[in-house]
């Protein structure tokens, strides 16, 4: 038996019985084993997790995987430990620094280029490195997502960097943190809600969005046609260009969605405007925008 602690605003007497879960005030208490229509299938691939101990001396410039981690200009000997875990997804890692990413209640984030990471030092930080296409912050990790063109042993010394000099640095992860939203505003429910919606956004919150989020991503819910019982979802972090991400939508989520909810007739993913974009003169307009923040540094 597990917790999830995810405070809801309503839920309805039919979710309660369809899902079979004792309620109590502010949590969601499963009496039920771990389902595994999502998982059993979202787990294929995961190898082992890998640990790494990282003892800098930040004045100089180590070498990792033969490569050097530029740490910057800083006087002191700090020893971090940065453990990662491999995603379904072999274009991305979970970087686990041991220390905290999100605060409390601050809901997961993404940034898909750099214009988007200007927004935290860290995601900044991680987007400048050549190679890296995404950064994605949960509660206590950090998903990078390459280009797949670009090995990881050729990357991860220059992430391992990124995230050292940050938290070395003492710099708040958000400039203007005041600004996010404490809970996942997709899966609020609301007085407009129907009754399927509210089962549809509860369902994601407290069965799905979690074994998604193990995996170094996020399901959003963007929204369900009563008519033809279609569920629109986005998904995020490593789970976004990850190859099982079909299978993922159609043989779990969407199991299970009809399983407890028949009105569900079909679960569709619905992509960003960036993604549909993903052409050359973007392209060239973010490398832009990296080599320009590089020369500005080392003025």
């Amino acid at each position: 038996m597990w917790t999830l602690t995810t405070p809801r605003l309503a839920i309805t007497s039919s979710l309660r019985q369809r899902l079979g879960t004792t309620l109590t005030t502010g949590s969601v208490v499963r009496t039920t084993p771990r389902i595994s229509p999502l998982t059993s299938l979202y787990k294929v691939n995961v190898q082992p997790q890998s640990r790494y101990w990282y003892t800098l001396w930040l004045t100089a410039h180590p070498q990792t995987n033969g490569r050097t981690a530029k740490l910057g200009p800083h006087t002191s000997k700090r020893t971090m430990f940065i453990q990662t875990e491999s995603t379904p997804n072999q274009d991305s890692l979970k970087f686990m620094p041991g220390k905290e990413v999100l605060q409390p209640g601050q809901n997961t984030q993404e940034f898909l280029n750099l214009r988007e990471a200007k927004t935290s030092p860290l995601a900044k930080a991680l987007m400048l490195v050549s190679g890296v296409k995404g950064v994605f912050f949960g509660k206590d990790f950090i998903t990078v997502t390459k280009d797949p063109d670009t090995p990881w042993q050729l990357l991860k010394p220059d992430v391992y960097g990124a995230i050292m000099d940050f938290y070395a640095s003492g710099q708040p992860m958000f400039y203007n943190a005041d600004e996010l939203p404490n809970t996942p505003s997709d899966t609020q429910i609301l007085p407009e809600d129907s009754e399927v919606v509210q089962m549809i956004k509860e369902l994601l919150d407290t069965r799905i969005r979690p074994s998604i989020q193990e995996d170094g991503g996020d399901i959003e819910y963007v929204g369900f046609n009563e008519q033809t019982g279609l569920v629109q979802l986005r998904l995020r972090g490593a789970c976004r260009t990850c190859s099982s991400s079909v299978i993922t939508l159609k043989n779990g989520i969407e199991n299970m969605l009809m399983h407890y909810i028949p009105e569900v007739t079909t679960v569709e993913q619905v992509e960003d405007e960036l993604d549909k974009l993903g052409n050359d003169e973007f392209n060239k307009f973010e490398q832009q925008l990296k080599s320009d923040d590089v020369a500005s540094r080392e003025q």
